[in-house]
């Protein structure tokens, strides 16, 4: 574990920045965030995600550890914009990030730290299970969306904060803005949702907090993943990817029998 931690660790780490000055607050980072990701449900299993909190020379930031590289990006896509003390905390990945490479990613399947399905009950993956997870890491870490995965379904992460996330009205705006844009710009939509915290059942588990637009065509969702991509939402950069049909009619079912109504 201590050379899976080792070789891991630049892409489990995020920088928060934007601290408030109050000495109190820094050092109560790490509580406030192992309380706060498994509220959201951005925690990917029982015990603290937060390995370590280390303030920077500038009181201003501070470089956070988790324990692993799923939770890393789960913060970083979730976190930016949530209200702490006086401040609005931002979250990006270190100067030093570079995500994992495959063969780091084989050596690391079995072992814990990429928070994955698998990871922990596979140790001796192969080649199609480290190709697998080698995939699911490189899309949490911001790739750009591949022409060969496109489907009719847009997944937009890193578009509302966690407070936003929190609000069902504040949420229901953006994705209705969202929605008049991609419409504008793209090509017809016919559905969006955004996936909040606790919906979705099994299907929502890895989009929580993801927007997913379904267009009319696949043409028109191309244009839209390729030109939203690393687009900057109150400073936070976009991330596109693409969700099957399939799982948008499963989590489409779900919201029309669990959510509840706006008021």
């Amino acid at each position: 574990l201590e050379e899976a931690n080792a070789i891991s660790l630049r892409a489990r780490c995020v920088r928060v920045g934007n601290m408030p000055s109050d000495p109190s607050l820094a050092a109560g980072l790490k509580e406030f965030l192992n309380a706060l990701l498994p509220a959201l449900k951005l925690a990917v299993r029982e015990g603290d995600a937060v390995i370590n909190t280390t303030p920077d020379t500038s009181g201003e930031g501070a470089l956070v550890e988790l324990r692993t590289v799923r939770e890393a990006q789960h913060a970083r896509q979730n976190l930016g914009g949530l209200q702490y003390g006086d401040k609005t905390l931002t979250v990006d990945w270190p100067a030093d990030y570079k995500p994992l490479q495959d063969d780091e990613v084989r050596v690391l399947m079995g072992t814990g730290v990429l928070g994955i399905d698998g990871d922990a009950s596979n140790p001796t993956g192969g080649p199609r299970e480290a190709q697998m997870a080698a995939a699911v890491i490189a899309a949490g870490a911001g790739t750009q969306p591949k022409d060969t995965d496109a489907t009719r379904v847009v997944c937009i992460a890193n578009l509302l904060s966690a407070a936003e996330l929190a609000d069902a009205n504040e949420a229901n705006d953006c994705m209705e803005d969202t929605k008049e844009k991609c419409e504008s710009d793209f090509g017809p939509v016919e559905k969006a949702m955004i996936v909040r915290p606790g919906e979705g059942g099994k299907e929502g588990e890895d989009l929580m907090g993801k927007m997913l637009v379904l267009f009319k065509e696949k043409e028109d969702a191309v244009k839209a993943a390729k030109a939203l991509h690393g687009l900057k939402f109150d400073g936070r950069p976009a991330r596109c990817s693409y969700a099957s049909e399939e799982t948008y009619a499963a989590l489409d079912a779900w919201m029309a029998a669990n959510r509840t109504p706006l008021a």
